[in-house]
């Protein structure tokens, strides 16, 4: 039985699934015969049976004829593309169909199109091609979604042992940041959350005197503002040495530009040639800094629209929708250390007995900072209440 099973891996490794779509069954049949040795061949004779096949089996390339009766080819491959974004598209077309498989291609729906009736060598070539590109799409995709989650959570675990107050404000940033790209229906928010939680590398450079008044929103001297506008210039270059996160260390940078372009540099973007990370970040920044001596959220709010141009507009009123039912997560209570559980959210700064900030208001409670604290008040070095929400 583990034989057969791994049998069917490698095979399954050696013939990448491929769907193809047509409404004449005997073209299907030739083309299965055509391709069977090299690919694991699903067909469909509909846009809309191939739809519901998708939904159970996962294929590398889609390859459809154009003319087909209720969906055409270019409408059906638009609905892949926005379903499966992964899976390489390629459309058969007759000669009359040359400019609507032209004007698909442009759309960047379409990987390629071939004209019929396409050459066994061909079609082998081009399907082998869309399936390494397939390959390619998705290690980048793990990439993303392993080494460089990893990089990232490697860094901001450094950040919240030097600077615990300059991790517990990216972590509320992010936070806000999630709650924004939730309400904005964003797919893959990864990268905007990655560009709050990295926005405040750059604070390892100030002094622990300058992040207590930037936490608990005291003015700055001018000495000290200075310090605290360097931070955004610092986090940026620190995060461009990072392949691939090339686009998240642009927004740091810009982020405190203003939507309305009021007291940008000349080459600085506005409006909507901002990144939307960079706007988010602006937004998700300030709305921290407002909840800083803990106002409420209405008042932090009414803050911000009174400047509403520093805002895109699209991203306030998401903000304002995230915060219309008052005291979701309940009001805070105390909690023995020993009755924390991961998932509740730290809702006053925790100090040592010496006045050393340990953790961070915001900062989500997890099993080895739940072991940190017993550490810390078995050395009667904290008290054993901590006060948390959720």
């Amino acid at each position: 039985m583990m034989f057969s099973d791994g049998l069917r891996a490698r095979e399954a490794a050696d013939t990448p699934p491929i769907l193809l779509v047509d409404d004449e069954v005997a073209i299907l049949d030739g083309l299965r015969r055509q391709l069977r040795k090299r690919f694991t061949v699903y067909t469909a004779s509909s846009g809309a049976e191939a739809l519901e096949l998708l939904e159970s089996e996962s294929v590398a390339v889609v390859v459809s004829d154009m003319r087909m009766p209720a969906m055409d080819g270019a409408t059906f491959l638009s609905r892949v593309h926005a379903l499966y974004p992964n899976v390489v598209r390629i459309l058969l077309t007759g000669q009359a169909d040359t400019q609507s498989a032209i004007a698909a291609v442009n759309e960047g729906k379409i990987y390629r199109f071939l004209t019929k009736p396409s050459p066994p060598e061909v079609l082998l070539e081009e399907i082998g091609s869309a399936v390494e590109l397939n390959r390619l799409v998705t290690a980048e995709k793990v990439l993303l979604s392993t080494t460089l989650r990893r990089t990232v959570e490697a860094l901001t675990a450094t950040l919240s042992l030097a600077q615990p107050g300059a991790f517990g404000r990216a972590v509320r940033m992010a936070r806000t940041v999630t709650e924004l790209a939730e309400a904005l229906q964003i797919e893959e928010p990864w990268e905007l959350e990655v560009t709050a939680m990295l926005s405040q590398l750059g604070a390892v450079t100030l002094p622990p005197n300058v992040l207590a008044k930037l936490d608990s929103g005291r003015p700055l001297t001018e000495d000290e503002a200075q310090m605290a506008d360097r931070v955004p210039a610092i986090s940026r270059d620190l995060v461009a040495t990072i392949p691939r996160l090339e686009g998240v260390a642009e927004a740091i940078g810009c982020h405190r530009a203003r939507f309305d372009g009021n007291g940008s540099a000349p080459r600085v973007p506005r409006g909507e040639d901002l990144p939307l990370a960079a706007r988010i970040l602006r937004l998700a920044a300030d709305f921290d800094a407002g909840m800083a001596q803990r106002p409420s959220v209405q008042a932090t709010i009414g803050v911000l629209r009174a400047d509403a141009g520093a805002y895109d507009p699209r991203l306030l009123d998401a903000l304002i929708s995230c915060h219309d039912v008052p005291g979701a997560q309940g009001p805070p209570r105390d909690v023995d250390v020993l009755d924390l559980e991961p998932g509740m959210v730290v809702f006053d700064d925790v100090f040592t007995t010496e006045g050393v900030l340990l953790i961070s208001r915001g900062t989500v409670v997890t099993e080895p900072l739940v072991l940190r604290l017993e550490n810390y008040a078995n050395q009667q070095r904290v008290g054993r209440l901590i006060r948390v929400q959720g």
